[in-house]
């Protein structure tokens, strides 16, 4: 898996995530956009929780503007 400190320029922050929304489900949704290379949901250390955000790494750094332009629903949130 890439190392998230390469990607600079192609992550996107996913705010406000659904508690059930898994990597494999942001990958899913985002790959409408292009190729999706990594997906990340932030997950407390000691519980193992979600913390309500993650990241999305695309290969090409020129979909970030047209995934920033829409809004988007996952797992019935909005993000």
């Amino acid at each position: 898996m890439e190392n998230m400190g390469l990607a600079y320029g192609r992550k996107l922050f996913i705010g406000g995530i659904s508690w059930e929304t898994t990597e494999e489900k942001l990958k899913e949704y985002f790959e409408n956009y292009g190729d999706v290379v990594q997906t990340v949901v932030m997950r407390d250390k000691t519980t193992g929780r979600p913390r309500g955000f993650g990241f999305v790494v695309f290969a090409d750094p020129s979909i970030l503007d047209r995934v920033r332009q829409d809004k988007h629903n996952i797992d019935a949130r909005t993000v």
